[in-house]
């Protein structure tokens, strides 16, 4: 559940209470997700990530790909050349869907 600027993650082993700014983005696979953090282990939940991406709405996350939730503040670069291809602020390359394109670039330009 997000929780102010916090989320809290409820895994097998702990309940983890992240810094939403500290989530460079999350990844689906099947049922669980994955959250990749900044300097931090990534952690699995047992939930999808349409759960996290009505929890996160109205922060600063976008779900560029059905399996990608991404946080817009850790994006340093849209590759144009390569299929919208997104750069993170650690490097990570995040693809972006052809639908949700028009879309990611309304959002970054008003910001």
């Amino acid at each position: 559940m997000a929780n102010g600027k916090r989320i809290v993650l409820n895994t097998n082993d702990a309940i983890h209470f992240i810094l939403l700014e500290n989530i460079l983005y999350c990844k689906s696979e099947n049922s669980y997700t994955t959250f990749y953090l900044v300097n931090r282990e990534p952690i699995m939940v047992s939930k999808n990530i349409k759960e996290y991406e009505r929890q996160l709405a109205g922060a600063s996350f976008f779900r560029s790909h059905q399996s990608y939730l991404v946080n817009l503040e850790h994006i340093t670069k849209i590759d144009k050349q390569n299929s919208f291809t997104l750069y993170l602020t650690d490097k990570t390359e995040i693809p972006t869907s052809t639908r949700k394109r028009k879309m990611l670039l309304q959002i970054l330009l008003k910001k």
